[in-house]
């Protein structure tokens, strides 16, 4: 029997693979399948994003004059739907696994000490492997107030019972400016607390189109939160050595490895799981992945994780790349980046094209932007960013084309699909005409 801790998508996609090679697989989850991902983190932000968008894109048409009306949103509801969605995600992943052959055991508090595990004490010791995908938890700065009823993390804040007036989001990464735009476009006047720069990851091209996406947020730099104020409900924040009002305090700070139930295996000094190329830990025949074997926290990480664990135990070599992830700022516009911020090339920068999502926006020039860096030697393509509707899916396809070493001098015979909101494939073709125009002369 192989026994998995953790339903993510770490643990599901170890569980399926190993299950449908043929062996006896037995999953324990406390929660529900699906893990953050679809309870608390990308599901979540995709739902509440989708009525974000739909609001400001109602409110552009309206100042363009060619439709009227008012739109508001009515918060309860949107996060009782939203849950309803998600249980029903949850029943599809639990119907895919259980069809695979998986076994699961829901409820379960489970605790791995070397190659044993106990499930809500009761001991396995018979494990032909183990894998521990139990994720992460979500980080909280140990400032004062930080419980104060009225503090919010990813997975609590389906209880915030209506939109605050005014919101304080802690954080400078993905998540505070996701959240940011949808509370934003909610009503909700927004201020960031960010311990140093935001959105450091965009491009600088990039990150001034985001900026026009967060218009309406106060964002403030270098401003660690000290404490939070309030004796019974959260009343505001210092931050950066300010006082701001506010009545809810988000807290988008990321996460930290959750390993306080794993015992006899090395860890890192930040309670990371340590692990080889092959995903083993320091007791062979156990496992990790996942979020809790440390940064970088992308689900489509730990499902790779997952699999690299599975084929190890059948014997499959296969490691994990993680150069030039490419990830999704999603905001007004999915803002994509695939690149190696210390690779030097040819760039090619440009405004995006108008397409599906954007046409309406070349009016006020928002329609978004791109940029290549090209090895002008061979043409291979070193990195990409775009923003504009729907980049994110761009970016999956080629950045897998970037890390093969793709060069532009292949994509010349291309034929796209026409009319789509992202023009790389037309920076493409004009970064190979412009490598292709110099070695002739």
């Amino acid at each position: 029997m192989i026994y998995i801790v953790g339903g993510g998508p770490a643990g599901r996609m170890a569980a399926v693979r190993l299950a449908s090679a043929g062996r006896d697989v037995t999953l324990f989850e406390k929660r529900a399948l699906g893990g953050q991902c679809v309870h608390d983190g990308c599901m979540l932000v995709c739902g509440l994003n989708d009525v974000a968008r739909s609001i400001r894109g109602t409110e552009f048409l309206q100042k363009t004059g060619v439709i009227e009306g008012d739109v508001r949103v009515r918060y309860p509801e949107v996060m009782r739907s939203l849950e309803k969605i998600q249980e029903r995600l949850s029943l599809i992943l639990e119907r895919e696994t259980l069809d695979a052959g998986v076994k699961i055991e829901y409820g379960v508090t489970a605790e791995v000490d070397g190659r044993s595990v106990i499930a809500n004490g009761v001991l396995y010791d018979d494990a032909e492997a183990v894998i521990v995908a139990s994720g992460a938890e979500m980080y909280v700065p140990d400032v004062p107030g930080v419980s104060l009823p009225g503090t919010y993390t990813a997975r609590s804040i389906r209880s915030m019972p209506e939109l605050p007036k005014r919101m304080a989001i802690v954080g400078g990464s993905i998540s505070a400016a996701e959240f940011a735009y949808i509370f934003s476009a909610f009503g909700v006047e927004v201020s960031v607390f960010a311990r140093s720069s935001f959105l450091s990851m965009l491009p600088t091209r990039m990150h001034k189109a985001a900026q026009r996406d967060l218009s309406s947020v106060h964002i403030y730099e270098n401003a660690p939160l000290e404490r939070v104020l309030g004796s019974n409900h959260v009343e505001g924040v210092v931050a950066g050595g300010v006082t701001t009002a506010c009545d809810a305090v988000l807290f988008a700070t990321g996460v930290q490895p959750h390993s306080p139930h794993v015992r006899g295996l090395l860890k890192n000094a930040d309670g990371s799981i340590a692990v080889n190329e092959k995903m083993e830990t320091s007791v062979p025949g156990v496992y990790a992945c996942g979020d809790v074997v440390g940064a970088p926290y992308f689900t489509p990480v730990s499902r790779l994780q997952g699999f690299a664990a599975a084929d190890a135990i059948l014997g499959v070599s296969r490691t994990v790349d993680l150069s030039r992830i490419p990830f999704t700022v999603v905001l007004g516009l999915d803002y994509t980046v695939c690149r190696d911020a210390d690779a030097e090339g040819a760039s090619f920068a440009s405004p995006n094209i108008a397409g599906p999502g954007s046409v309406w926006h070349v009016s006020d020039g928002s329609v978004g932007t791109m940029e290549l860096n090209v090895d002008p030697l061979d043409g291979r393509i070193l990195g990409f960013s775009s923003s504009g509707p729907g980049t994110g899916l761009v970016g999956t396809y080629l950045g897998y084309l970037v890390r093969k070493g793709v060069t532009v001098h292949e994509f010349s015979p291309m034929l796209e699909i026409h009319p789509i909101s992202d023009g790389l494939y037309s920076m493409i073709r004009f970064a190979e005409d412009h490598l292709s125009g110099q070695k002739r002369e």
